[in-house]
């Protein structure tokens, strides 16, 4: 099965301050690369930004001019720009402490699905994994009308995976939030 990610990293930031939250270091490395860090291993992976910036190697950028219109049109380019695979996972750019192993559970889960949602204690997080089926519908969103009329929708066979890890519900929204998310990040496993 050929899966691939959308990095989501085309968002304002205006809570967080003037500052970049994407670029701010979380450890011995930026925010957004740790994100990134976290798919690597899956067949392709592309950032979408509202303006070039550095991505490693073997992840592919694509600039979303109308960035400020919200998270829907960055998502349907995103998903304009895969090669032909299997399934996606729709990856925040601000939520870095995601491991792989949340990947791999929900890739698991994926053939008998066409979405497949981590949970955490009840609650929904991130990645969210769509198969190819869904592809057609989510090439057409826009503005800030995300992905989620899709899992509730009811067209889709949507399966929850409680996956264990609270980080599927720690994105970074303020400097306080990097502060802890840094303070975590530093404890033991």
């Amino acid at each position: 099965m050929k899966l691939g990610a959308i990095i989501l990293a085309a968002g304002a930031s205006q809570r967080f301050g003037p500052d970049d939250k994407l670029q701010a270091r979380l450890g011995d490395r930026t925010v957004l690369d740790a994100a990134i860090a976290a798919t690597e291993g899956l067949d392709q992976r592309l950032v979408v930004a509202r303006a070039p910036i550095p991505v490693p190697d073997g992840v592919s950028l694509v600039i979303n001019p109308e960035a400020d219109a919200g998270m829907g049109g960055s998502l349907a380019l995103g998903v304009t720009a895969l090669d032909p695979c299997d399934g996606v996972f729709v990856v925040l750019g601000d939520m870095p402490l995601i491991p792989q192993t949340v990947y791999r559970q929900l890739a698991e889960r994926v053939t008998d699905h066409d979405i497949v949602v981590p949970t955490h204690d009840g609650r929904d997080g991130h990645p969210v994994l769509f198969a190819a089926t869904c592809f057609d519908e989510l090439k057409t969103l826009s503005g800030d009308r995300g992905a989620r009329g899709l899992i509730t929708g009811g067209q889709y066979r949507v399966a929850r995976c409680e996956v264990g890890t609270d980080a599927i519900l720690q994105d970074i929204d303020t400097k306080d939030d990097l502060t802890a998310l840094t303070n975590r990040s530093k404890r033991p496993a």
